[in-house]
C-alpha cells in the first residue's frame, strides 16, 4: 500500500506522535497489514502538508514501537510484534531447549521488545522465499550481501571494495583455513602468551607449534616477536587486538605499527581475529587497514550480534590470496550457510543489526558498572566496551578450587589454563557477564564471587 494517508485532525498530540498513532491504529483495524509498503517520507509530507523533518520524526517513533521497518532501497514496511504468525507458531510447540555453554564469552541477549519485533520481524520476510536458501550456493558472492558486509566493516574503520570481502560460517572456520593455507605440519605460528583457546585447538589438530610471545600492557613486545621471525619456519602472527581474549586489553595504535613494521621485514603474515571490534566506537585502526598486504582480517558477528549467527567476513592481502581462501573454506566448510547470510544482510540493511548492536554496547556498559561496584575490592582487568573481565586471585586462592565453588553460577568462570600458551598459567579466571541472565542475577552472582574471595579458602565451601 503506497497510498496510505492518515487523518491526524481529531489528534491534539504533536504531528510527529500523531503519525505514529495512527498507524499503530490502522494496523490494529486491519487497514493496515504486516508487509504494507508506506509511502515514500517525502510524498507523505506533501499529502499532509508537513515538512519533511516531521514526518520522518513520525515514522522513527513507528520504528521505534517495532510497527515500522525499512530496507535501503526497497522503502518502510509495517510490522507487527504482535503478529499472529508468529504467536502461531510458538504455541505450535514447545520451545527449543537451548543450554548456553558458560565456557564460551557470550554476548548479553538485551530483552527489548521493539528490538526482538524487528529481528522476528525479518525472519518472516526470510521465510516467505526459503526454497533459495536452502540450495548450495556458488563460490561468488552476491553484491547484496558484499555491500551489506562493507557497510557493516564501516564500523571499525574499513573501508573495503565489496568485491573484496570473503565469507566464513564464523572466525574459528576462517582460521583454521588460514593455517592450513599457510602453514605445514611443524611451522610456527606466534600469538601472546595468553590468548584466545581457539586458535590452540586448531594449531593442535593442524600440528602446528604455537609459541607465546612476551606481552607487556601494550601486548607483544616487538622485540619478543622479531626474535621469533629469526627462526626461519614462522608463518604467520595471530592476534586479538581489541578487548583481548581474556585480558580485555586494547593494542594501542603505535604498538600496532610497531608489530606492522617487524612483519613487512620479515614477510610475516598477520591474523587479525577482531571479534569484538565492533563493540569500541573509537578503537585504534585495525592491522588491516595498516598493512593491508600483510593481513587477514576475520570479523565475525559473534560476539557483536550474536553466537549462533555463524558468520565472518573476511578480507584477504591480495586477489590471488582471496580464490586461495574461497578454495579453502569449499574443501573444508562447503560454504557458509545462506540463511544465515541472507538474515545477516537484512538486519544491515534494515537497521536491525545497529540496534542490536547498540543494545549490547549499552548492557555491557550498565554490567560493568556492576562489576566496578561489587568487585571494587578485588584485582582484575575490565573494559567498560567488553562483557568479561580477567580476575586474579588472591594469595591462597587455587584457581581450579575457586571455580569448582562457583559452578553453578549462572556466569561463565574458565580458569587461566585455557588460555596459557607460554610459562605456567597464574591464578587467574575469565569471568563472562553475558548469557541469557539479568542484571539483577548478574548482580547476585558478583556479589558472591566477592563473598567467596573475602572468605579463606577453607571456609568458602563451609559459607556456600
Amino acid at each position: 500500500m503506497t497510498d496510505w494517508c492518515p487523518d491526524l485532525s481529531s489528534s491534539n498530540a504533536p504531528r510527529y506522535i500523531a503519525i505514529a498513532d495512527s498507524i499503530e491504529a490502522d494496523l490494529t483495524t486491519g487497514r493496515l497489514k504486516p508487509g504494507d509498503r508506506l509511502p515514500a517520507q517525502r510524498h507523505l509530507a506533501k499529502l499532509l502538508g508537513l515538512d519533511f523533518t516531521t514526518v520522518a520524526r513520525g515514522y522513527t517513533e513507528a520504528r521505534r514501537r517495532g510497527f515500522l521497518s525499512s530496507q535501503v532501497g526497497s522503502g518502510t514496511f509495517v510490522t507487527d510484534p504482535r503478529r499472529e504468525v508468529l504467536q502461531q507458531s510458538v504455541a505450535a510447540g514447545p520451545a527449543r531447549e537451548c543450554a548456553p555453554d558458560f565456557s564460551m564469552n557470550l554476548p548479553p541477549e538485551p530483552d527489548i521488545r521493539n528490538l526482538t519485533a524487528m529481528m522476528q520481524e525479518s525472519l518472516a520476510r526470510l521465510s516467505t522465499d526459503l526454497m533459495p536458501l536452502l540450495r548450495y550456493q556458488n563460490l561468488e558472492a552476491s553484491d547484496q550481501d558484499q555491500s551489506a558486509a562493507a557497510s557493516w566493516l564501516e564500523g571499525v574503520g574499513l573501508a573495503p571494495k565489496s568485491e573484496q570481502i570473503l565469507f566464513s560460517p564464523g572466525a574459528q572456520a576462517a582460521l583454521s583455513s588460514l593455517l592450513a593455507m599457510l602453514a605445514e605440519p611443524g611451522d610456527l605460528v606466534a600469538c601472546e602468551a595468553v590468548t584466545y583457546p581457539g586458535i590452540r585447538s586448531i594449531c593442535a589438530q593442524l600440528h602446528l607449534q604455537l609459541r607465546g610471545l612476551e606481552t607487556d600492557e601494550n601486548g607483544i613486545i616487538p622485540e619478543a616477536f622479531e626474535a621469533a621471525c629469526t627462526t626461519g619456519n614462522l608463518k604467520a602472527l595471530y592476534l586479538n587486538p581489541t578487548l583481548h581474549n581474556p585480558t580485555t586489553r586494547t593494542v594501542p595504535y603505535k604498538r600496532r605499527q610497531e608489530l606492522v613494521a617487524v612483519a613487512r621485514k620479515f614477510g610475516i603474515a598477520i591474523l587479525e581475529d577482531d571479534a569484538y571490534g565492533q563493540l569500541v566506537q573509537s578503537a585504534p585502526l585495525p592491522f588491516s587497514a595498516i598493512a593491508s598486504e600483510l593481513t587477514w582480517y576475520i570479523g565475525s558477528l559473534s560476539k557483536s550480534l550474536g553466537a549462533g549467527l555463524r558468520l565472518a567476513y573476511v578480507l584477504a592481502p591480495s586477489r590471488g590470496a582471496s580464490w586461495q581462501f574461497s578454495r579453502a573454506i569449499r574443501t573444508q566448510q562447503v560454504m557458509p550457510s545462506p540463511l544465515t547470510l541472507a538474515l545477516a544482510t537484512n538486519w544491515i540493511e534494515n537497521g536491525t543489526a545497529s540496534a542490536l548492536l547498540q543494545e549490547i554496547r549499552s548492557e555491557s556498559a550498565a554490567r560493568q558498572g556492576l562489576v566496578s561496584k561489587r568487585l571494587k575490592k578485588l584485582d582484575y582487568l575490565a573494559d567498560r566496551n567488553g562483557f568479561h573481565l580477567w580476575l586474579t586471585l588472591p594469595e591462597g586462592w587455587n584457581r581450579s578450587a575457586f571455580v569448582s565453588q562457583l559452578r553453578n553460577l549462572p556466569i561463565g568462570l574458565v580458569e587461566a589454563d585455557a588460555f596459557t600458551v607460554a610459562g605456567a598459567p597464574i591464578e587467574a579466571v575469565r569471568l563472562g557477564l553475558g548469557g541469557p541472565l539479568n542484571r539483577e542475577q548478574l548482580a547476585n552472582a558478583l556479589d558472591i564471587v566477592s563473598q567467596t574471595i573475602e572468605a579463606s579458602p577453607a571456609k568458602a565451601s563451609v559459607y556456600f
